[in-house]
This record gives C-alpha cells, structure tokens and sequence, in this order.
C-alpha cells in the first residue's frame, strides 16, 4: 500500500498549517479565520475556539508581524500567505 499524505486542497492553508515558524495557537486562530466569511472581533474568536483571552492576543500578534492577518476597526481577517510554498 502506497504511504500518502493528506493535503488540504487550499495551497494557503496547507502554507499556514505547515509553518513551523508559527505555534499552533496562531495556525489555529489563522485557519478559524480563513474559514469565516467574514472578520471576527478578538473577543469572538476567543469564545469560538474556547481558548484564553491571552492566546489569541499573541497569535494575533504574531500573524499580524507575518502579514497574515489584517485589522478593519478590530474586525480580523486572516490574509493568504505570499510566496512559496516551504
């Protein structure tokens, strides 16, 4: 039997979901948000994904030195990842 990996089937969230460079707590508040038709508050991806207040504000953080998130008036939205895939 052949070993193959499973892959999401969008490039930018196999990118995001495979940068080691980033903890899981910002690849999970990422992919929360590139899943959501729309922009979410802070405090609202923190009841969503049941996780500290202060987790999320330091995934934010660091999603927001990567580009990877923009904010519209304290609505995030998470950005595709530019470049290459690693």
């Amino acid at each position: 039997m052949e070993n193959s990996i499973l892959r999401p089937a969008d490039p930018a969230l196999d990118q995001v979901l495979r940068d080691t460079e980033l903890v899981q707590s910002a690849r999970l508040v990422w992919a929360h948000l590139h899943n959501r038709p729309s922009g979410q508050r802070k405090a609202t991806i923190v009841r969503a994904l049941g996780v500290d207040k202060a987790v999320v504000y330091r995934a934010i953080k660091a999603l927001t030195e990567r580009g990877l998130v923009c904010d519209d008036d304290g609505v995030w939205t998470a950005i595709a990842p530019k470049g290459e895939v690693r």
